[in-house]
């Protein structure tokens, strides 16, 4: 493990399946999606690793809302990886009929926890 990067995959022991980062802050270092979307407070590495080990992937199966068009519309997460996060809308509003769609390198401004 090199604390030295501004970023670290965390990794799940038994199979090797990212679970998410670790990324360093001013705060310390911040837990994050697989996408990089940030799942708690930075705080002490070994917090932030802990976090990303029991939320990383959690935190992906709820609900989440998309932003097309200046609308926001809630959304599944069916895929994700860090360059892109491909969404099945499930929202009565959203007015196209897709299955899915896929959102290149989303940001919080793009992509966040539904409300």
């Amino acid at each position: 493990m090199n604390r030295e990067t501004d970023r670290h995959e965390i990794r799940r022991d038994d199979d090797g399946a990212l679970l998410g980062y670790v990324r360093r802050t001013g705060g310390g270092w911040g837990p994050l999606t697989v996408f990089g979307y940030p799942i708690g407070p930075a705080g002490p590495y070994e917090r932030a690793e802990e976090e990303v080990r029991r939320a990383g992937l959690d935190v992906l199966a709820g609900q989440w809302e998309f932003l097309e068009d200046g609308e926001w519309y809630r959304c599944v997460i069916l895929e994700a990886s860090a360059g892109e996060v491909r969404v099945r809308p499930a929202d009565h509003r959203y007015p196209h009929h897709r299955y899915a769609l896929t959102l290149e390198r989303p940001t919080p401004e793009t992509l966040r926890p539904g409300r």
